[in-house]
């Protein structure tokens, strides 16, 4: 059964225990339902969004309010769900503390329109990944982040980014660059959008950046990247030539 979220308390009363209870925002129906089951399976009461929603913020405090945790899908339009992003959803529920998993069957988002919010999305999924022990997982790793206890691939490090070329992928503005602290030899990408306005107009190839980056992660679209500024002249003491 499909129901609109509920304005009510994020615990309902179970018999003699207590079901948290789980907002699941998917534009397709039938892998919300998905969703739902293994949800279900893990003893929380799965809420499936309904209606259009315009403005991201007021639909984050609504599951603020009405739910312990979100599972969101990321391509939120095509459904006619939401006027937005899932990735930013779960920024907005990041920021109001509600733990949130972002899902999408679209990787290549990821240096993109994912990228954008990364350092607010502790836990990304590929449709394939999702599944009951994964989101189980996923669920208590963000209430940890958010409690405050950030692990080692999440922390942020202040290191050098230098850039080899800017271009478009899908469509959007991407840098694709090396990061010295965290695999000097493997390119990566992210949007141009992280970096400040007023650096973009001068950067390109051979650009040297410093940004805080959490260079403890294993996979390249587990980076995230925050805090850009022009790198200084080069210094060997200064740690990040």
């Amino acid at each position: 059964m499909v129901t609109a979220i509920p304005q009510q308390l994020n615990y309902k009363l179970v018999g003699n225990g207590i079901s948290k209870v789980v907002a699941i925002v998917d534009d397709d129906l039938e892998t919300a339902n998905d969703t739902r089951y293994d949800l279900e399976e893990l003893g929380y009461q799965a809420n499936i969004i309904t209606g259009f929603h315009e403005n991201v913020r007021i639909l984050a405090q609504q599951i603020h309010e009405s739910a312990y945790a979100a599972i969101c899908d990321h391509k939120l339009r095509d459904g006619g769900l939401a006027d937005f992003y899932g990735s930013e959803l779960v920024a907005c529920l990041y920021d109001l503390k509600t733990p949130s998993i972002l899902i999408s069957q679209y990787p290549d988002d990821k240096h993109s329109t994912i990228g954008a919010y990364r350092r607010k999305i502790p836990i990304f999924l590929t449709r394939d990944e999702a599944n009951s022990m994964s989101l189980k997982d996923g669920i208590e790793y963000c209430v940890s982040e958010l409690g405050g206890k950030i692990s080692r691939e999440r922390k942020p490090h202040r290191t050098l980014v230098r850039v080899e070329r800017v271009g478009k992928e899908f469509g959007e503005d991407v840098v694709e660059a090396f990061v010295v602290g965290w695999r000097p030899r493997q390119a990566v990408r992210f949007p141009v959008s992280l970096i400040p306005e007023e650096m973009r107009e001068t950067l390109g190839k051979g650009s040297r950046l410093v940004a805080y980056v959490n260079i403890g992660a294993t996979k390249s679209e587990d980076l995230f990247f925050e805090k850009f500024e022009l790198a200084p002249q080069l210094n060997a003491n200064d740690g990040l030539a």
